[in-house]
């Protein structure tokens, strides 16, 4: 609508018309009015309309109204006509029985009946810049009646909202809406756009000048938010991806490394003091990004002409960003200084860790370099010390083996061990158990190498091979400090373990993991590093396997239809269930995937859940392993009396919606 046709229309509600607007035409008309106005408003600060007046924008600030505090806002004000407001003062005198309110102390009746007080020239309110000669007196507000300037205050309590942005993902084309270099600027980024307003997270909602500056330059009607720093760099890393964010600073940079630029390296070059160099300015964008999207580790691989950078996300592998192969032994010589290794060893293996304040989070890395081909390959294990204690049941951990371990948690010693292959997340799970154990009267200690996760009321040390701190050395020290409950990080060694079952024979509950495929080859394992088998009876009480499968993306979950023989497979495994298992399952069978969205950037997944088998040790168990039977007789007698295998779990959590079966063989099957 033009303006010209807004004023024609204008104009022919103000005169008098053989045929009056209906309700219906006389809403239509204002909506298409105020929507000419928010448009013309969005792009200048102040709009005239011949016969009507001025719309223009203005500033409230914040307000302490007692116990409430006011957002600061823009709002919209409106200055009439001079002959607007004499044709509407001329309307209410010569007519006021068309401006009637309902008397006091009236409503109205079911069928729209009302009782119309008329309206005089001594209770009209005045109108903005009137004439001195139209100004009429004003009626104060009855007690107990809200005025006007309070209603729009308490309007201006909720009108700008807080949102939390840090995982959302913004659809690229309202992204697009407003340029990279303006959202860095004024830090204020779109995130959603509907019906003609634009919905933008800033961490000041009060910056009149950037708000009037993002109306301008998009043209939209602006609806602003407000947000955290976190929440708007997370956005401004949508903008472009990791490669392009490299590419920039390559461009614009001379990566050529010498044997004096390794001579000098120096403690500021540890402590990343230079920001603004190159190398530095890469490496950590790589590490922030890969922080960011939750990646599990970093893989920088050289070949003949490039180097690749995979991210390992959701158990994956997901190929990055490639980079030039002139800068290679410039990036890999900051890990190196970073981690304390030695620069100009590039024969030999090395490993080490350092940590880094990225987004206000202490995040460790351990990293590890081997020589390849093509120069030195270098893997790095992310572990975010911010994100605490994890529930059981968020990990996955439900049902039927929830039950066993909750039961067993009660003892007040014996041995508990996770068990899977590197990377299934069983730190995570020994952590969610002394979450269930944790409480003021109980001294917990655990021997890491190294600390994953930083709690508070648990006394962790973390142990250092190379100076003789060993976990065997460590438990000998940690038996010593009267410890209820003890978690070792790992068992590797026959002398640990030997230490480990000796420890829970003498009183205290004993957690720990190992590296087998499943729960039953727990026992075999120990036997083969020389444990006596009655050793092992005697202190071993539960046994957890565990994968890690990813999660279906809750935004883009849809129904799926499964091929019949996938469905015959499935059936096998539910027919092999527990009995009361699969009566709570029904005849039903609704499976699911994702289909991809921008919330889970098109993958269908969108984070990581467990798949677990818990073993509890039973005397016809105990018969066995002191019989040196295989894992698949142990697993055999385990499931005879109730236990949910890890594939049977995966099955469960995808008709649960919460995987895909697709994933749950991936992760299971041999």
């Amino acid at each position: 609508m033009t303006t010209t046709s807004l004023v024609e229309q204008l104009r022919a509600v103000l005169k008098p018309t053989e045929q009056p607007l209906t309700e219906k035409e006389a809403s239509a008309l204002v909506e298409a009015i105020t929507d000419v106005i928010g448009r013309e408003l969005s792009v200048a600060e102040k709009v005239e309309f011949e016969g009507l007046g001025s719309f223009y924008t203005v500033k409230v600030p914040s307000e302490t109204q007692g116990e409430h505090i006011t957002l600061p806002t823009i709002e919209i004000e409106f200055e009439p006509d001079p002959d607007l407001v004499k044709s509407i003062t001329a309307a209410i005198t010569d007519h006021p029985e068309l401006f009637a309110e309902p008397a006091e102390g009236t409503e109205d009746d079911e069928e729209g009946d009302e009782q119309l007080q008329p309206v005089t020239a001594e209770v009209v309110t005045k109108l903005p810049d009137m004439p001195d000669d139209t100004v009429q007196p004003v009626v104060p507000a009855k007690k107990d009646e809200v005025t006007t300037e309070e209603k729009a205050a308490k309007n201006r309590v909720s009108e700008v909202e807080f949102v939390d942005i840090t995982s959302l993902r913004v659809e690229r084309d309202v992204l697009m809406l407003l340029p990279q270099d303006l959202a860095k600027r004024y830090k204020a980024v779109p995130i959603a756009l509907k019906e003609g307003i634009l919905t933008v997270a800033m961490i000041d909602p009060e910056d009149f000048d950037a708000l009037q500056t993002i109306r301008k330059e998009t043209g939209l009607t602006i609806k602003p938010a407000l947000t955290t720093r976190d929440g708007i760099s997370a956005v401004l890393d949508q903008y472009t991806g990791l490669q392009a964010e490299v590419q920039e600073v390559i461009s614009k940079s001379d990566f050529g490394i010498t044997s004096k630029d390794i001579a000098r390296a120096s403690e500021e070059d540890v402590n990343n003091q230079n920001e603004n160099a190159p190398t530095i300015h890469i490496v950590y964008s790589l590490l922030r990004r890969a922080v960011k999207e939750r990646a599990s580790d970093i893989h920088i691989e050289p070949y003949e002409g490039r180097v690749v950078v995979r991210f390992r996300e959701d158990g994956v592998l997901v190929q990055k960003l490639e980079l030039p192969k002139e800068i290679q032994s410039a990036i890999v010589a900051r890990l190196k200084i970073l981690a304390s290794l030695k620069i100009d060893e590039q024969r030999l293996p090395q490993d080490g860790r350092f940590s880094l304040l990225i987004d206000k989070r202490q995040v460790d890395f351990r990293l590890s370099t081997i020589p390849v081909v093509y120069g030195e390959k270098v893997v790095m294990r992310i572990l975010d010390k911010s994100v605490g204690i994890i529930e059981l049941e968020s990990v996955g951990l439900i049902d039927a083996g929830y039950k066993v371990l909750m039961k067993n948690l009660k003892r007040s010693h014996g041995m508990i061990l996770v068990t899977g292959p590197t990377g299934s997340g069983k730190t995570t799970t020994l952590y969610a158990v002394l979450g269930k154990m944790m409480s003021p009267d109980v001294n917990i200690l655990t021997l890491e190498d190294p600390v994953e996760y930083r709690v508070e009321s648990i006394n962790q040390s973390q142990v250092h091979a190379d100076i003789g701190y060993t976990f065997a050395a460590g438990l000998r020290a940690l038996v010593r400090q009267d410890p209820d409950i003890a978690m070792l990080g790992e068992i590797r060694d026959s002398e640990t373990a030997d230490m480990a079952i000796h420890a829970a024979l003498t009183g205290h509950v004993v957690l720990s993991t190992l590296h087998t495929n499943d729960a039953a080859g727990t026992f075999p394992r120990l036997l083969d590093m020389g444990i006596e088998p009655f050793l092992v009876t005697s202190s071993v009480h539960t046994a957890i396997g565990q994968r890690l499968a990813r999660k279906i993306c809750q935004e883009c979950k849809q129904e799926v239809t499964l091929t019949k023989e996938e469905m015959s497979d499935i059936e096998k495994d539910i027919e092999h269930m527990p009995a009361e298992v699969r009566e709570t399952l029904g005849k039903s069978r609704t499976f699911y995937h994702g289909v991809g969205c921008p919330a889970c950037a098109g993958k269908g997944y969108k984070g990581r859940i467990g798949i677990f088998e818990v073993l509890n040790v039973t005397e016809a168990i105990r018969s066995l392993i002191a019989s040196r039977s295989s894992g698949a007789d142990i697993t055999a007698q385990a499931v005879k009396e109730g236990m949910v295998t890890m594939a049977q779990d995966g099955v469960l959590k995808a008709l649960k919606g919460l995987t895909t079966i697709e994933e749950v063989w991936r992760v299971t099957r041999e």
